[in-house]
């Protein structure tokens, strides 16, 4: 049974303060080219099937960000705060940041919501000189271009799914992170990063609904790669868009978010040390159920364009580790602070 996490972290002050540019991204009525849809994702991450000597050095320090629920063309405000977070990120953080995680739900999964994505990330890149690689999974808002009308783009449940397939809107976010398949794995300085996500959606069987469907092959290779080069007091990171809890939680009762949530759990509890990542439900960070504990830790990362209980507000996760600690941050973008109620310490050292 999952028990809420009472953890804590002194909170750090002192920060500096950055303005999002005045630059809007162009209209997102126009066309996509599949070339500008790609993002510039970084070029220090490597796979994690081979590590090299380097990418199992005995660092001991990684510092990365975790952000979802972009939702990037869902309102007048949403590109403003993806804009500003990825300043924050970029600018404010030091240590520099290790990487950024994009957990699902950037769109609705059209070429228009890539495009405009796409253009904000480069623009920012361009803006601040960083390089910091960025790697998204995929949400369930994903597979959501079959509620839109194929000719005019807008809304349209009546028709769905719309000309759209599972096949089609998950090529069209493999395109926009640039790798061949949802599920990924690297290592940075060491640690472990390992990408699940959705291979189906309502599209394949409405009995899925907005959960994530996680095939016997990712599973598979889930399994394998979650004990690979496990190192003593050295966490592992995984990231998926929809959380999981276990069958006896009321959170569980009340949303149906894992299909495969059994076999997911007992992966996750195979090794130790392990830390996962989801996004989905926008809880405010420091809300109950937004950190759960198991033998592994889940902590939710709000919403970078609309918070529960806070709807004009952006937040997400800032993770610091440091000699098997690991400290999570709750931050708020649009103010550039820390959030007291949203801050976690975990020690892996011991």
């Amino acid at each position: 049974m999952f028990l809420l996490a009472v953890l804590s972290l002194s909170l750090k002050t002192e920060f500096n303060s950055v303005t999002a540019p005045e630059e809007r991204p162009q209209s997102a009525n126009r066309s996509a080219d599949p070339k500008e849809a790609i993002p510039l994702l970084g070029l220090s991450l490597s796979s994690a099937s081979e590590p090299t000597d380097e990418l199992k050095s005995s660092q001991n320090n990684v510092s990365f960000a975790v952000i979802s629920d972009i939702h990037i063309l869902s309102s007048e405000t949403a590109p403003m705060k993806f804009r500003t977070a990825l300043e924050d990120l970029f600018v404010n953080q030091q240590p520099p940041l290790n990487l950024v995680v994009l957990n699902g739900d950037l769109g609705d999964g059209t070429p228009e919501d890539y495009l405009t994505l796409s253009q904000i990330l480069r623009s920012v890149r361009t803006n601040t000189g960083k390089t910091t690689p960025i790697v998204p999974t995929i949400g369930n808002h994903e597979f959501y271009k079959a509620y839109h009308d194929p000719n005019s783009n807008a809304w349209n449940s009546d028709t769905f799914p719309n000309q759209d397939t599972d096949p089609l809107a998950i090529q069209r976010f493999l395109d926009f992170a640039g790798r061949s398949q949802v599920y990924t794995d690297h290592y940075i300085n060491g640690f472990h990063f390992i990408f699940l996500g959705s291979e189906k959606s309502r599209m394949s069987d409405l009995t899925i609904g907005d959960a994530a469907y996680l095939s016997e092959t990712q599973l598979t290779w889930l399994k394998s790669k979650i004990s690979e080069n496990l190192t003593p007091g050295k966490p592992v990171f995984v990231f998926l868009h929809q959380p999981i809890f276990s069958a006896n939680s009321k959170a569980q009762r009340k949303y149906n978010l894992v299909v495969q949530q059994k076999e997911l759990a007992e992966i996750l509890q195979s090794v130790p040390n392990v830390v996962l990542f989801v996004g989905h439900l926008h809880i405010k960070l420091g809300s109950p159920d937004s950190v759960v504990k198991d033998t592994f830790t889940m902590f939710n990362d709000a919403s970078a364009s609309r918070v529960r209980q806070a709807p004009e507000a952006s937040q997400g996760l800032v993770v610091d580790v440091n000699d098997g600690v690991v400290n999570v941050k709750g931050r708020d973008f649009l103010k550039h602070e820390w959030l007291p109620e949203a801050q976690y310490q975990l020690d892996f050292s011991k």
